[in-house]
């Protein structure tokens, strides 16, 4: 399960033995790996050493209680140590923008033994194998890594004293007991390492990663006020070149991105990581300041024009817009996790490590957890480690059941649902499940001008509050994990059914669910606009603010692109204007839905293509990004009460049956800060997944419960 490979059946159990004695973990021991300079002709020489973390220099003990080691995290003593210990400096030959290597010099190291770094890489073609000499014995290692050595030998950097972890080297593959144990240790190793050499791979012929590393220099020099891109392309053309942004979409688009284990690799390393492409270096900090200035203002615009451009001078297709992934991956995810690495702070809610899981790959399923243990809480990590062994459905439910225990909430229950494939209970979340959509959360930054991107973003459970405060009440009824019993009370059932969405990028009009006896709960026509106007937009703008009057602006919002971009350019707003790519959220999915009744009268009725005199560029750009953000992983539901909301939506499954339905219920469960769809399935139920319904998302419910005939229930949840 671990990144590295299972020995091949053909490998004999001698070779194990005769590299691999035991490790003490008493003594904390590891193994690492030393690189002898590079050899033209013949297999590389690796030498595997044995020691261990507790043979610790003097002054380095003394160092970390003198900066009060307790609470810190160990990449901050770390960093400490070596800003007040000298390094050996290596300018790279022949290549002047390149930073100078660093590494502890004998002075600086922390260990009586030396120091370490690790190494953080892709495996590659499992089928593709170079033999090293490793001990003096050939050892088998796929081409990815011994190209990977190769390079980390032409360097001169790991021999003697300085030496490197390197997991499908350090750890006896053929040892289970071994295997498992590392999983834990990871975030030790990782952590506790002096630098991260993060692989991408070796550097392309055309010199793209070159350009790509000078480019994210460059950016990451530009104070806050001078990163308008397109006017230093103007003012100064030798700054920038168009074939910049080519060259960083070529980048990020490496394997290396979308393995799920590099994710906690890189964030243990923070401050320390090291980007490596061939003979290219870039410091992770320099990268990430980098890769923000292409949120900010225009540039993201300006990003996808310059991108097809450059692919039809080099001709190649021009319809291929921006791989994003592993763009939001490293601003949205890595970045500010490299932060709390550094500096301490909350580690990642559990929707924020489903999203992750799902951007990035594995060959285990169970890695989706363990590739990410080290992002977790300590507690729940600690808890997570132990079910090691389970199966997946049970796994997934004991993840979901740690996390419940560890914030005594049932606010994972918001991440539930029935359409995971791995057979886990539908109140535990499936890491498997594609219809997670980043950037539809509440929470959820948006890209543009409107927001600081090193703001915080608010917890999750923060921003609503259907269930008024009051404290979940649950147990677990089986010993494999497959009831969740809890309290709360139904409040509505779903009526009728907007157009789910298909896929990414259109709905499903053919799929609406019209409810003819729908009437609406808020009052006349004009109440009844004011809450679907709020209804779309979450209740919530930025960073979960409440939305005010000024937010019927969407109401006005232009349904397609065409009849938008001659109104927000006649008022010179830009980066309204500059949406064309993007619009189509919107557009989209208003034609698919803009003829369900809400009552007697289409959805489209309550709206106008044509913006006011008095319209402010900001609001219209707050309703804009807020509907485009909450049309995904949801469907606008009709609730028997005469509500509107929205309900769980399944962008990824074309069957009727793993979709919302009408007949399913709305509750209010104790200790969820959101209202939960759910369906009953014999005398128990499942949990379909959050919902929202309009008038009822900050406690007002409980009037219903008080004063009403509505009773309390026990719910079991299968």
């Amino acid at each position: 399960m671990m990144k590295g490979r299972p020995v091949q059946d053909s490998e004999p159990l001698a070779l194990a033995s005769s590299l691999y004695s035991p490790l003490d973990e008493e003594l904390d021991e590891i193994r690492l790996v030393t690189i002898a300079p590079n050899q033209l002709d013949g297999p590389l020489l690796c030498t595997l050493h044995k020691l261990t973390l507790e043979d610790i220099r003097e002054e380095y003990s003394v160092f970390k209680t003198s900066v009060d080691e307790a609470g810190k995290p160990a990449r901050n003593i770390t960093v400490q140590w070596a800003q007040t210990h000298p390094m050996q400096h290596r300018t790279q030959l022949n290549n002047p923008e390149q930073p100078t290597v660093s590494s502890p010099s004998v002075t600086s190291s922390r260990f009586n033994w030396g120091d370490f770094a690790a190494l953080s890489y892709v495996w590659g073609d499992e089928q593709d194998r170079r033999n090293i000499l490793l001990n003096g014995t050939v050892f088998s290692v796929t081409t990815s890594l011994e190209i990977a050595l190769r390079a980390l030998s032409a360097k001169n950097e790991f021999q003697d004293d300085y030496k490197i972890w390197i997991d499908a080297i350090c750890i006896n593959q053929n040892d289970a007991i071994e295997r498992a144990s590392q999983v834990s240790k990871m975030r030790e190793i990782y952590s506790g390492a002096w630098s991260v050499i993060a692989w991408l791979g070796e550097s392309d012929k055309a010199g793209d990663t070159q350009k790509a590393f000078h480019f994210l220099r460059r950016m990451a020099s530009l104070r806050p006020e001078e990163q308008d891109l397109a006017r230093i392309m103007t003012e100064k053309p030798s700054f920038i070149e168009e074939s910049f942004f080519f060259a960083l979409h070529e980048m990020m688009t490496r394997t290396y991105w979308s393995r799920l284990w590099v994710i906690q690799e890189v964030v243990m390393g923070a401050s320390s990581t090291v980007l490596r492409c061939g003979a290219n270096s870039l410091e992770w900090e320099t990268f990430c300041a980098g890769i923000a200035v292409l949120y900010n203002g225009k540039n993201w615009n300006l990003k996808d024009h310059l991108l097809r451009k450059e692919r039809v001078h080099r001709n190649l297709s021009d319809d291929q817009g921006w791989l994003t992934t592993s763009l939001h991956l490293v601003h949205q995810d890595l970045r500010l996790l490299v932060r709390y690495e550094g500096e301490g702070g909350d580690k990642l809610n559990l929707r924020r490590l489903l999203e992750i899981a799902s951007s990035a790959s594995c060959r285990d399923v169970r890695d989706k957890v363990f590739a990410l243990v080290g992002m977790m809480e300590p507690g729940i990590a600690h808890e997570v480690v132990h079910n090691y062994n389970f199966d997946i459905p049970r796994l997934f439910a004991a993840v979901t059941k740690a996390f419940i225990l560890h914030y005594d909430n049932l606010e994972p229950l918001r991440q539930a649902n029935p359409w995971g494939k791995q057979g886990a209970p539908t109140w535990a979340a499936d890491w498997t499940w594609k219809g997670r959509m980043r950037w539809s959360r509440p929470e959820s930054d948006f890209a543009g001008p409107l927001v600081n991107s090193l703001d915080p973003d608010p917890k999750p459970e923060s921003i609503y509050n259907a269930h008024s405060g009051i404290p979940a009440c649950y147990s677990f009824l089986e010993d494999n994990l497959n009831i969740l019993q809890c309290d709360g009370f139904l409040l509505d059932e779903i009526a009728g059914l907007g157009a789910p969405e298909y896929g990414y990028f259109d709905w499903s009009k053919e799929r609406l669910v019209q409810c003819a006896s729908w009437r609406s709960s808020y009052g006349d026509q004009e109440a009844t606009a004011s809450a679907l106007y709020k209804a779309l937009l979450g209740g919530r703008t930025i960073k979960g603010k409440k939305v005010e009057d000024r937010h019927s602006a969407l109401l006005s919002l232009p349904s397609t692109f065409r009849a938008a971009f001659s109104q927000f350019k006649r008022r010179g707003w830009s980066w309204l204007a500059g949406q064309e790519g993007y619009y189509f959220k919107w557009q989209r999915w208003r034609h698919a839905n803009d003829n369900l009744m809400l009552g007697t009268r289409p959805l489209k009725s309550y709206f106008t293509d044509v913006l006011p005199k008095d319209a402010e560029e900001v609001t219209y750009m707050e309703v804009y990004s807020t509907a485009c953000r909450m049309v995904m992983e949801r469907r606008f539901m009709l609730t028997k009460n005469g509500y509107l909301g929205w309900a769980p939506d399944n962008a990824y499954e074309s069957s009727e049956m793993n979709q919302a339905r009408v007949g399913d219920v709305i509750a209010i469960i104790h200790g969820c800060s959101t209202p939960l769809v759910i369906r009953p399935y014999g005398s128990k139920f499942q949990v379909v997944g959050e919902a929202y319904v309009e008038g009822f998302m900050d406690g007002e419910a409980m009037d219903i419960l008080r004063h009403s005939n509505c009773q309390p229930k026990m719910f079991d949840f299968c």
